[in-house]
């Protein structure tokens, strides 16, 4: 049997939704899985990936596979791995759950396993711990997750694109989490909470001209930015050339913003800041996805 599992970008938080929202973007990494008899995983992950990589129990891929396995409580399976690459990592663009849901899937797929999504959203989450980038991945659009609650979902209109500065720095998500508020004043809590029900209202109905108020936040942007200098100035570059709003991309070092018409100012204006910065990177320009991850299987 084989199976090919195409899993996009996805980018969380959005403001103010830390943990709560992530949004699907139309960029998707691509693995293809065939089952084989020998019991082994082989992984070909390309030429120019880390020798890690390579390594089942070190490759979260072929890791959240087992794990997907060992919580359906089937036999495993032998499989041979390889895969197209194409979401940048560490860029809080949700490379890690992207890989994740990508062994979860392939596992349900080659077992025939009953699970529901909700089943794979938990199974990747309880791996790799962002169930916000998984929800969006496996079901596009904007996903919402509150905690008790099963995962939804809400189309992002098409005229809008996210304009994203990534750095070529590199940001561990472990260590932007840990510099994170645990607690948060009452005023930060109700400011925090009414920009998310703005957000979503202001996709809802296209009122683009409250997006960026919506996504303004008083949790866990200020203190990542710490660790990522460039994040509050290159939101005010792109606010100042038009964007309709602008965050830190999940975890970050990157920058998200969300622009409707003509996106080249915005694009030009996010470059040029990061030059003034000493910041290197690139631009990338993507629409949203209002459909997730996509499962193939063939005998």
């Amino acid at each position: 049997m084989r199976v090919k599992v195409a899993v996009p970008a996805t980018v969380a938080n959005l403001g103010a939704g830390f943990d709560v929202f992530a949004m699907a973007l139309q960029l998707q990494n691509e693995v293809s899985v065939a089952s084989n008899d020998s019991g082994a995983l082989t992984i070909d992950p390309g030429a120019d990936a880390p020798g890690e990589l390579c390594d089942p129990e070190r490759n979260l891929v072929t890791r959240a596979f087992m794990h997907a396995e060992r919580a359906l409580g089937v036999e495993h399976a032998g499989a041979d791995f390889t895969w197209v690459t194409r979401i940048p990592m560490s860029r809080g663009l949700g490379s890690s759950a992207a890989a994740a849901l990508a062994g979860v899937l392939s596992a349900v797929a080659l077992h025939h396993a009953p699970w529901d999504e909700h089943d794979v959203i938990d199974c990747a989450a309880a791996l790799e711990g962002h169930r916000d980038n998984a929800a969006a991945a496996l079901l596009g659009g904007l996903a919402v997750c509150a905690p008790g609650a099963q995962a939804v979902r809400i189309d992002v209109p098409d005229e809008l694109r996210a304009v994203l500065f990534l750095p070529e720095q590199t940001l561990p998500t472990q260590a932007s989490r840990e510099v994170v508020p645990r607690q948060l004043s009452r005023d930060d809590a109700v400011f925090n909470a009414s920009r998310c029900a703005l957000f979503v209202r202001a996709l809802m109905a296209r009122d683009w001209n409250s997006l960026g108020v919506a996504m303004e936040d008083r949790w866990h942007q200020a203190a990542r930015s710490a660790l990522a200098p460039h994040v509050p100035r290159l939101i005010e570059a792109a606010r100042e050339a038009g964007a309709a709003g602008a965050a830190l991309a999940g975890a970050g070092p990157s920058v998200i913003a969300l622009v409707t018409g003509d996106h080249s100012p915005v694009e030009a204006a996010m470059r040029d800041r990061a030059a003034a910065e000493g910041v290197s990177g690139t631009t990338l320009v993507l629409p949203p996805r209002n459909f997730g991850a996509r499962v193939d299987v063939r005998p």
